[in-house]
């Protein structure tokens, strides 16, 4: 009897080892499940990562590309503006400067200092203000010269004039002597300017050389200057050149004025006045 007890506990050992050894076979395995899951979610970060950097990549090439034709884009260098193949109008002198000869032409016909008189320039076409008009008729004395008149060629190009009576009697103002002629620009192309600025700029002045001329082209530099008409060039520190004569009956003498830019050396302004 005993030694049936002793098998029996025997057995009942034996088979709560085996229980023991199975169970944990069933826990070793739960745990391998639950960290392939783990590694399976670690797999999408990886993607989503490999993702953006591509994404990534790709933005950068494209702004490198846009870069690239930024650069490939030369930026538009600054050039003085020329009008080209100039032709003075037929009646023009062929010298920047001539005492003899101060004259210069509105669509084609010529005026000139000394001999047209304002009535030549109203009906020559030139387009004055109403309201200066208006004193077309006024008097003035033996010896005395008008007001200013200015006329607008373009939003950039202007002109003025003076008349003069030289006479022993009282004349209209329109009866007078051309005596002064101013021509002037508001504005010349400048490297600091931006290129639409200066593309407007020029279009004002060779607008206005198709209307206006003188005995030089429109876009005359201080070098252009000196080179044809060196004789009686007096310069100064404000980038002026000034010609002078005397007049044989008043005390007062008679010039060609130039104004240049100083960063260019364009022309900006031009008067020139008679006395006899």
């Amino acid at each position: 009897m005993k030694v049936k007890k002793i098998m029996l506990a025997g057995l009942i050992v034996i088979a709560m080892n085996c229980s023991l050894i199975a169970c944990g076979r069933e826990e070793k395995g739960a745990l391998q499940e639950s960290s392939e899951p783990r590694t399976e979610n670690t797999e999408p970060a990886e993607e989503t990562d490999s993702t953006e950097e591509i994404s990534l990549e790709d933005s950068s090439s494209e702004t490198e590309t846009e870069n690239n034709e930024e650069s490939s884009e030369a930026p538009t260098e600054f050039a003085i503006p020329i009008q080209e193949d100039f032709t003075p109008v037929e009646g023009l002198s062929d010298k920047y400067v001539d005492f003899e000869n101060r004259s210069f032409a509105y669509n084609g016909k010529v005026f000139k200092l000394g001999e047209s008189t304002l009535k030549d320039l109203i009906d020559g076409g030139i387009p004055f203000n109403e309201s200066d008009l208006n004193n077309k008729g006024n008097n003035i004395n033996s010896n005395y010269e008008s007001s200013r008149y200015t006329v607008e060629i373009n939003d950039h190009v202007s002109m003025q004039f003076k008349f003069v009576n030289i006479t022993d009697d009282t004349l209209t103002e329109e009866e007078c002597l051309l005596s002064y002629v101013r021509f002037y620009y508001h504005f010349v192309p400048q490297p600091d300017y931006d290129a639409e600025m200066n593309a407007r700029i020029t279009e004002n002045i060779l607008d206005a050389a198709n209307t206006v001329c003188f005995s030089f082209p429109a876009t005359l530099t201080k070098e252009q200057l000196l080179e044809n008409s060196s004789e009686g060039a007096e310069q100064d520190e404000y980038n002026n050149v000034v010609y002078n004569i005397d007049s044989e009956i008043y005390l007062l003498g008679s010039s060609y004025h130039f104004k240049f830019n100083k960063t260019t050396n364009q022309l900006t302004d031009m008067s020139m006045d008679w006395l006899p």
